[in-house]
C-alpha cells in the first residue's frame, strides 16, 4: 500500500471525525432533552441508553483528539462529552424515580435502602481519567474541572478527593487559605481510603511541596507500611532527604 494512499485515507478519516464532531455539537446545542442529546428516541430502554453513552464516551476521550493539534476541535469534543454525561445522569435520575414510584405504589413496608448508583460511579471514573490526562498535559484548570466533576459524581472515594485538592494546590499555591484547605481535604481523603497507597503518594508530594517535613514523614511512613516495594518510593525518599537536609 503506497504512502500516498495511506495519507489520503488518513485525511479522509480525519475529515469524517471532524464532521461527526460538528454534527454532534450542533445537536447538543439545539436541545435540552437528554434523549435528544444522546441521539435516541424519547424514553427508550435504559440499556440502550447506557450502550450509546459508552460508545460516545470511548469516542470523545481527550487522548483521541490530541493528534489533531486543533484546540477548537478538542474543546468541542469535550463539551459534547460533558453534555452526554449530564444527559446520562438526567436519564438515570428519571429511571431511579420511576423505580421508586413503582416501589411506593406497591406499598412495600419498611425502609428501602437506595440502590448504589452505578452510573454515577461510572461517570466519576470517566471524569477522573480525564482529570489525570489533563494533569499529565499540564492543563491544571481543565484537570481541576474534571476532578471536581468526578468528586460530584462519586464523593465516596478518597483518591478522587486527593487528586482534586492536589490540582487546586498546584493552581493556587500562593494562597495560604487554599493551601490550608487542601491540607485539610487531603487528610480527609486519607481517612476515607486509609489503605490506598496512591492517596498517600499524593499526600507526600504535597508535604514535600509545602516543605513540611512532619506531614511528608507521616505520609512516607504510611507508604512504606502499605507498599514497601512501590516504584515511586525511592525518589520520594530522596526528595525527603533533601528536604530534611535544608537548614531550618
Amino acid at each position: 500500500m503506497s504512502d500516498s494512499f495511506k495519507s489520503s485515507r488518513s485525511n479522509e478519516r480525519a475529515a469524517e471525525i471532524r464532521a461527526m464532531v460538528e454534527a454532534d455539537f450542533e445537536r447538543i446545542s439545539q436541545t435540552r432533552d437528554p434523549y435528544g442529546v444522546m441521539n435516541l428516541a424519547p424514553n427508550c430502554d435504559i440499556q440502550l441508553v447506557r450502550e450509546r453513552f459508552e460508545r460516545y464516551e470511548r469516542f470523545y476521550r481527550v487522548e483521541n483528539f490530541r493528534r489533531f493539534d486543533d484546540p477548537e476541535l478538542t474543546v468541542r469534543a469535550q463539551e459534547i462529552r460533558s453534555a452526554l454525561s449530564r444527559a446520562m445522569v438526567a436519564i438515570n435520575g428519571r429511571e431511579n424515580a420511576m423505580v421508586d414510584a413503582r416501589r411506593a405504589s406497591q406499598n412495600l413496608p419498611g425502609f428501602v435502602v437506595p440502590a448504589h448508583d452505578d452510573d454515577c460511579v461510572h461517570l466519576g471514573d470517566i471524569y477522573f481519567r480525564d482529570g489525570l490526562t489533563y494533569l499529565r498535559l499540564g492543563d491544571l484548570n481543565a484537570a481541576e474541572d474534571c476532578l471536581h466533576r468526578a468528586v460530584d459524581h462519586d464523593p465516596t472515594r478518597g483518591i478522587l478527593l486527593a487528586y482534586l485538592h492536589y490540582a487546586r494546590y498546584k493552581l493556587r499555591n500562593n494562597d495560604p487559605l487554599v493551601v490550608e484547605a487542601c491540607e485539610e481535604n487531603l487528610r480527609r481523603a486519607a481517612s476515607m481510603e486509609p489503605d490506598n497507597v496512591e492517596v498517600f503518594i499524593i499526600l507526600m508530594r504535597f508535604g514535600l511541596n509545602i516543605e513540611d517535613p512532619e506531614f511528608a514523614l507521616e505520609a512516607l511512613t504510611r507508604i512504606e507500611a502499605l507498599s514497601p516495594e512501590h516504584p515511586k518510593l525511592s525518589k520520594l525518599r530522596e526528595r525527603f532527604a533533601r528536604l530534611k537536609a535544608r537548614p531550618a
